[in-house]
């Protein structure tokens, strides 16, 4: 068995360092959307940092089995249980990085440097001492890699894990008679995995394929890595047990199948990651949203593993409603694993990569790696441990892509095996052209070599939401946002520099992605910004509320949308009538639902006219059509039914928002105006009473209170 030396590790090692101090202090410096963003949480950074808090403060507050893989978060716990964050507050959408998440940060970077380590000892094992010294430095200069490692993601730890399942794996099939410790070392490791990542469920059962399908079957051998992955899930699975619900570990499973597969005709759809409701693309929206979408489709309440069922039963739906636009969704989806575009997350590495332009060659990324790996993959031998090796763990990733949806850090997973199969191909391809002889297979080998690169840099597959190739609407939606959340923060002298900076960002986007609903919504956000010293922009904030409802109207009829961003609010008002009129496509109206009610209820808070009262009603009641669950639509629809006169009607109103729970100083001055209006001031007084509780120097308040006292003759 090849192997590496010290000295040829240590330079590794010491490159890989090198890289990520580059990497920190160049980001460190700056000031600019890129800094800013690297210094604050967000996306799925948010959602490990509040179940790292839950499990620091004694354990998962969850009713339910896990939705999302627990080990980091509960690592993160340890390390917050040691060194709280401060306390989240403001917006919490916008976390600004504290120390303890730098500390994990720099850890995330020494597991990098531990990962660049253990691809150059695989690759020197599977393939030789020089595969492997070029696979390690490959590693230790990619850029998506160092990129990942910076986030408070699970990206860095699920990399050493699978690296160091792929090692045992190799020492395992390359013993004559497998040992039962090393196979149950093994199974520890891979259990340990899928707690990282559910997508090691499948390279778990490629290892115990390998073990069954040997001359000699080593069975005592599965055996025993079965049980070592079996206790190392055991405490997620008796945590499970305990609330009740049949699940080993997760349940997300079928969402993301369903994820992967959209009930639409547009074979881009499902490529990419889309949330199952506008607009609600954060981690934290996700489990809610299955949950809630699955018991309506049931009509009743689900356990955890029945949630994930009807959503495997929705993807087997919408698979044979459309088997060709499903072949061709996993076709690009596969693609992917070997070209050189940059799926988008929260924070696109296309974004950071301009700002460390020395990691941004080919060499950094998959515009070469990818296609080289690809030609490796082919022409390396295919038999003994190193083909079972390194194909299954690329087998593995392409599985999950083909099957869920594809993201940065899902095709990272595979990185690890292109690195070698590339530095392989490399050096095959070196080789046979150096032999002597066979000149026509050498100019075939050149010519092969060149179109993989050349396809590696091609145009893949437009962006659904945009049609262009490369676009970055989620990293200027999430750039907005902490503007925003600055604003509030900052001294009331540079509050308006980061809203003006957020409205640029949110209008970036939309540009960028005019059917992007988070982006509308962001754009409006900033807009009806607040302050002491910093007044809304109310009426640019209430045109692009209208142009966000024609938006989502369109995706709701799917009818065909001109450029919303350059239509007069009268033309905005004519489409809207056009497509209220149009029947809702299938399944569209619980992914727009909660956008089209939002910017309906927006609308109506500006309509303050008699003659807009009936409109402001149609708006209302089509907001709590589509989101029956917001009580303060009906406090506004309340306001405006009493205004028309519609007492009755309004009373029902206002009394659905008190039995939500609403307690404000509006609802109950409005309801107070009412009661006194129907001839009943007893009622009122009672109203005015809790009115004048909470705001106790209010004067409109204060006045309708002693009217109330003078009709009850007090």
């Amino acid at each position: 068995m090849t192997s590496l030396g010290p000295r040829q590790l240590l330079f590794v090692a010491c490159v890989a360092a090198l890289v990520r101090i580059g990497w920190a202090v160049q980001l460190g410096a700056d000031e600019g959307p890129v800094g800013v963003m690297s210094r604050h949480l967000l996306g799925d950074e948010r959602a490990y940092d509040s179940q790292a808090r839950d499990f620091a403060a004694g354990g998962p507050q969850r009713e339910r089995a896990f939705y999302q893989e627990p080990l980091y978060p509960w690592v993160l716990g340890r390390v917050y249980a040691l060194a709280p964050p401060p306390p989240v507050s403001g917006d919490p959408n916008v976390i600004p990085m504290a120390g303890v998440h730098r500390a994990v940060i720099v850890a995330q970077h020494g597991l990098g440097v531990l990962l660049c380590v253990l691809v150059a000892m695989l690759g020197a094992r599977c393939l030789g001492r020089a595969e492997g010294l070029g696979a390690g430095l490959l590693a230790a200069v990619s850029g998506p890699l160092v990129f990942h490692e910076a986030m408070l993601l699970k990206a860095s730890a699920g990399l050493v894990v699978f690296t160091l399942v792929l090692l045992l794996w190799h020492r395992l099939l390359g013993q004559t008679r497998p040992r039962l410790s090393d196979a149950g070392v093994l199974g520890v490791v891979l259990g340990l995995g899928v707690l990282l990542r559910g997508n090691v469920y499948l390279l778990g059962g490629l290892v115990g394929a390998s073990l069954l399908l040997r001359r000699r079957p080593a069975v005592s051998a599965a055996v025993a890595l079965a049980f070592g992955a079996l206790a190392a899930v055991l405490p997620a699975t008796l945590h499970n047990i305990e609330r009740g619900d049949r699940v080993l570990t997760t349940y997300q499973a079928g969402t993301n199948l369903a994820l992967g597969q959209p009930d639409v005709d547009d074979p881009r759809r499902g490529v990419y990651y889309e949330p199952l409701r506008a607009a609600r693309g954060d981690a934290r929206y996700e489990e809610a949203d299955a949950i809630a979408l699955a018991e309506a489709g049931a009509g009743r309440p689900l356990a955890s593993h029945e949630v994930s069922a009807w959503w495997t039963g929705e993807w087997w739906r919408r698979v044979t409603d459309r088997p060709g636009v499903a072949v061709q969704r996993t076709a690009w989806k596969l693609a992917h694993l070997f070209h050189g575009k940059e799926p988008g997350d929260v924070k696109d590495w296309p974004f950071f990569r301009g700002k460390v332009f020395w990691l941004a060659s080919a060499l950094c990324d998959f515009r070469f790696i990818g296609p080289l790996a690809l030609l490796g993959l082919l022409l390396l031998p295919w038999r003994g441990a190193s083909s079972w090796v390194l194909r299954g763990g690329v087998l593995s990733v392409a599985l999950t892509l083909g099957l869920f949806y594809v993201m940065g850090r899902y095709r990272l997973t595979a990185a690890p095996c292109l690195w070698i199969l590339a530095a392989g191909g490399v050096a095959l391809i070196a080789r046979r052209l150096t032999t002597p002889g066979a000149t026509g297979r050498k100019v075939a080998l050149v010519v092969v070599t060149v179109a993989a690169l050349l396809a590696g840099r091609l145009p893949l597959l437009p962006d659904p939401l945009t049609g262009e190739m490369d676009v970055e609407h989620s990293a200027w939606v999430n750039y907005a946002t902490i503007e925003i959340q600055s604003a509030r923060d900052a001294p009331a002298a540079e509050a308006a520099g980061h809203r003006d900076r957020a409205v640029t960002a949110a209008r970036r986007a939309v540009g960028q992605a005019p059917l992007f609903i988070a982006a509308w919504k962001t754009l409006i956000a900033a807009l009806d910004l607040s302050l002491a010293n910093l007044p809304p922009r109310s009426e640019e904030a209430g045109i692009e509320a209208w142009r966000l409802l024609v938006v989502t109207e369109s995706l709701r009829t799917g009818a065909e949308l001109a450029d919303p961003q350059s239509a007069p609010p009268e033309a905005l008002y004519r489409r809207w009538r056009e497509l209220r009129a149009l029947p809702s496509r299938p399944g569209t109206e619980a992914f727009v639902g909660p956008a089209l009610a939002f910017a309906c209820a927006r609308i109506a808070q500006d309509l303050r006219s008699e003659d807009d009262g009936e409109l402001a009603v149609e708006l209302l009641d089509r907001s709590l059509a589509f989101d029956p669950d917001e009580p303060l639509a009906f406090v506004q629809r309340g306001g405006f039914l009493r205004r028309l006169g519609r007492l009755e009607d309004a009373e029902a109103s206002f009394r659905q928002a008190l039995d939500a729970g609403v307690d404000s100083v509006e609802l109950h001055n409005n309801f107070g105006n009412l009661l006194l209006q129907a001839g009943r001031p007893a009622e009122a007084l009672a109203a005015f009473t809790r009115a004048s509780a909470l705001a106790t120097d209010n004067p409109v308040v204060l006045r309708n209170l002693e009217r109330a006292r003078q009709a009850l003759g007090r």
